[in-house]
């Protein structure tokens, strides 16, 4: 599997891309991002009572790469 890409936004650019809440730890740019290593995912936000102010979206750390 040849799956290899590049993050080259900084966590503040995703932050406002996205619309999410401000990521833990931070998060640097990465060249060589390679099946198995940790990687940002953007997902739909958590179900929210009305009139709530969390934001539409998440960001989570998942594993990227192929399960068979």
């Amino acid at each position: 599997m040849c799956g290899r890409f590049v993050l080259t936004q900084t966590a503040a650019q995703i932050e406002a891309l996205f619309a999410i809440m401000p990521l833990e730890g931070g998060l640097a740019p990465r060249y060589n991002i390679a099946p198995t290593q940790p990687i940002l995912m953007i997902a739909a936000g958590y179900r929210r009572e009305p009139g709530s102010n969390l934001p539409d979206r998440r960001a989570e750390l998942v594993r990227w790469g192929l399960l068979p």
